[in-house]
């Protein structure tokens, strides 16, 4: 092992002790740690494991939008490497990443339609697949569902938003914050 390995391959042995869910730390600092491996993976030239540790750090600051850890550890180029068709966070990805950009996630305007029905927790899951390529099966696929279970959600999401097509939803999703807003490059 060389030397500049050594301080990655103790970092992360060291995390493979420590479940993401024990109560050790908080877990803002644990999304720090997985974003911390993943920037040492990724200074070795390993940019699976650099994403593996990526996607966990995204996972675990999901449900309370994290963004703060992000910031803290400088990890723009670590998310901007990953494959946005490919993740189960594209909204948060997307969102951290006009943060860290410098744009404001509340900026956004509001829209002037009528409030929309709330949305329930299976339909904001698949909610979050439509701005990416993926197909219904796909993403029956991604969330370990039927597509039935896919096609129900979706003709839910566009009563609830009142749209009728994919893209429409997606353009509703985002004026009212479901979704990240686009980026523009």
């Amino acid at each position: 092992m060389s030397a500049s390995s050594a301080p990655c391959a103790v970092w992360c042995r060291g995390s493979a002790f420590r479940s993401p869910a024990e109560p050790v730390i908080g877990y803002a600092t644990v999304v720090e740690t997985q974003l911390l491996a993943g920037l040492a993976h990724r200074q070795l030239g390993d940019q699976r494991a650099a994403s593996q540790a990526a996607e966990r750090a995204l996972a675990l600051a999901e449900s309370d939008r994290l963004v703060l850890p992000f910031a803290m550890t400088g990890s723009a180029g670590l998310l901007e490497a990953l494959p946005r068709h490919q993740t189960a966070h594209g909204a948060l990805l997307a969102d951290i990443l006009d943060v860290l950009h410098g744009s404001s996630p509340a900026a956004t305007e509001q829209s002037s339609s009528p409030p929309v029905e709330e949305l329930s927790p299976g339909e904001l899951r698949v909610l979050r697949y439509l701005p990416t390529n993926l197909s219904r099966p796909e993403i029956a696929g991604e969330l370990s569902v039927s597509l039935n279970t896919v096609s129900t959600h979706l003709r839910s999401i566009y009563a609830k938003l009142q749209v009728r097509d994919r893209s429409s939803a997606v353009q509703r999703a985002r004026e009212l914050r479901l979704l990240a807003a686009g980026r523009t490059r």
